[in-house]
C-alpha cells in the first residue's frame, strides 16, 4: 500500500480504513492505557538501570498491534519475539535470525488467516478475511503483506516516538514535572513531539517523471529523490523557532504523518498509545532518570 499509486492505493486503504477510524481506535484506548500501566510496572523487574526502548517503548506498540491483528493471547510473547528479531540486527547472525523471523512470521500470519476463514473472529485478521468472502479485491499476498505493513509501520514508528519523547523530558526534568502536573496537557505536548522527534525522518523514494528545475536544482526524468520529513518539520517558515522544544507550540504546522493519500492511516492510534505511554511511565515513575549522560 506504501508504493502504490491510485486506484491500488485506495482499494487497499477502503479495508482497513474501518478498523482505524475514529471510534474504533477510541474503543482501543482502555486496553491501550492497561497495557502501558502493565508494562510501566514491570520496568525495573530485571533490576535498574533498564532498557526502556527494549521493555517499554518497543513492547507497548507491538502489543497493540496484536490487539488489533486479534491474535490469542498465547500467541503473542512468540510473535512479538519474531517482530524484535526484524528491528535488532547489526551483523551475519542477526540478518540471519531477521529472514529466519520473517519466514515463520509469514507461515503463522497465513496460518491466522486460513483459521479467520474456517472459524471467524475478533480483529483485523478476521476483517480481511470477512472482505474477501464478501467479494472484495485483495489477494493472499496482498493480506499478508498489509499485516507486515501494520506490524512495521505501527510499531516502529511509535516506538521512535515514544523513546524519543521520554528522552527529551528526562534531559529537562522541569519539562516533566510540567506535563506530570497536568495531564490535559499531553495531547499538546505529543504534537510537538512528533514534530521535534520527527519519528519518520523521511518519505519513500520518489521518481521523477519529468525533467525538472526544483528550487534552483536540476532533476532529470529516472532520478530519484526523498522528501525529508524531518527537514519540513524545522523549517522556519511553518513553524517560529523550529529548533527549539516547545510543548504549548500552537498552532504545530508539522508533517510527521505525511499528507495526501498516504496521510498515515494509524495517526490517531499512534497520538493516543504516545499519551498512554508518558502519563503510564510518569506516573509510576515520577522520578525517573536517564542512566547515562545524554550524549551517549
Amino acid at each position: 500500500m506504501l508504493s502504490m499509486d491510485e486506484p491500488d492505493h485506495k482499494r487497499l486503504r477502503d479495508i482497513v480504513d474501518e478498523a482505524f477510524r475514529r471510534r474504533a481506535v477510541l474503543d482501543m484506548e482502555p486496553h491501550i492505557r492497561a497495557i502501558a500501566d502493565r508494562l510501566a510496572d514491570g520496568l525495573f523487574a530485571e533490576g535498574s538501570p533498564a532498557d526502556l526502548v527494549q521493555r517499554y517503548a518497543r513492547m507497548l506498540p507491538l502489543e497493540v498491534i496484536c490487539e488489533l491483528l486479534g491474535l490469542p493471547q498465547a500467541d503473542r510473547p512468540r510473535f512479538i519475539a519474531w517482530a524484535n528479531s526484524l528491528a535488532n540486527f547489526n551483523n551475519a547472525l542477526g540478518f540471519l535470525r531477521l529472514i529466519g523471523g520473517l519466514v515463520r512470521m509469514r507461515r503463522y500470519l497465513q496460518q491466522r488467516l486460513r483459521l479467520a476463514r474456517e472459524q471467524g473472529g475478533e480483529g483485523l485478521i478476521a476483517e480481511l478475511v470477512r472482505v474477501e468472502k464478501e467479494g472484495g479485491r485483495i489477494t493472499p499476498d496482498e493480506m499478508v503483506s498489509m499485516v507486515f505493513l501494520l506490524l512495521g509501520a505501527g510499531s516502529e514508528t511509535t516506538t521512535h516516538l515514544i523513546s524519543g519523547s521520554v528522552f527529551e523530558l528526562l534531559k529537562d526534568p522541569a519539562r516533566r514535572d510540567w506535563l506530570a502536573a497536568d495531564w490535559g496537557r499531553a495531547g499538546l505536548a505529543v504534537e510537538e513531539f512528533l514534530r521535534f522527534v520527527s519519528p519518520v525522518q523521511f518519505s519513500k523514494p520518489r521518481y521523477v517523471r519529468r525533467d525538472v528545475d526544483l528550487d534552483g536544482v536540476s532533476l532529470r526524468k529516472g532520478e530519484r529523490v526523498m522528501a525529508m520529513i524531518v527537514a519540513a518539520n524545522l523549517d522556519s517558515h511553518a513553524n517560529e523557532h523550529p529548533d527549539r522544544l516547545d510543548l504549548t507550540r500552537r498552532p504545530n504546522r508539522h508533517l510527521s504523518f505525511g499528507t495526501g493519500i498516504h496521510f498515515c492511516l494509524g495517526h490517531q492510534l499512534a497520538r493516543i498509545e504516545a499519551i498512554c505511554a508518558l502519563q503510564a511511565l510518569f506516573t509510576r515513575w515520577p522520578t525517573l532518570q536517564l542512566a547515562v549522560t545524554p550524549s551517549q
